[in-house]
């Protein structure tokens, strides 16, 4: 442990990735029992919940895997790590993931019909107005600031501590 560092802090930045899998869950399980009552109310939707709520905990995890995998075994120190793609191969991997989630959601959300499936599943979203368009507005605002996001973080050459 380096020195002046506190363990929490650095069990924080070597494990932050198991955080956000159990987040992910986390919010697939409020999912289901947010749609417990719909269900019950509709059999037929049971499915579509499932399928929604497996495929968010599945292709939303991918790039938190990916981050895991290279901490523990690929040589990468900590999650901030992975703010410079100079850091290897696996933070490589874990953007290229990350922009092709951002396309297969933005391809199912306006080309395979995603908005209607939300709203046809109460529950998965609290939005005020039930239409696609304002689904699709708030994916187009989430996605506009992550990919912001991205490139502040991945332009900017900020030098991490060593904390091997």
């Amino acid at each position: 442990m380096p020195p002046g560092k506190d363990w929490v802090y650095l069990l924080l930045l070597k494990y932050g990735w198991l955080f956000f899998i159990v987040v992910q869950y986390a919010n697939g399980v409020s999912w289901w029992q947010k749609g417990k009552p719909e269900m019950a109310a509709n059999h037929a939707l049971e499915s579509g919940y499932r399928r929604l709520i497996r495929s968010w905990i599945v292709y939303g995890n991918l790039p938190w895997l990916i981050m895991g995998v290279g901490i523990q075994f690929g040589g990468v120190p900590t999650v901030i790590h992975y703010c410079n793609l100079r850091n290897g191969p696996f933070v490589i991997a874990f953007w290229v993931s990350c922009v092709v989630l951002w396309v297969a959601t933005f391809y199912w959300m306006f080309f395979q019909g995603g908005a209607e499936k939300l709203i046809a599943h109460p529950g998965l979203l609290s939005l005020p107005v039930a239409r696609p368009w304002a689904v699709k507005t708030l994916f187009l605002l989430a996605l506009t600031g992550g990919v912001i996001a991205m490139f502040v973080v991945l332009l900017t050459d900020v030098p991490f501590p060593n904390l091997r």
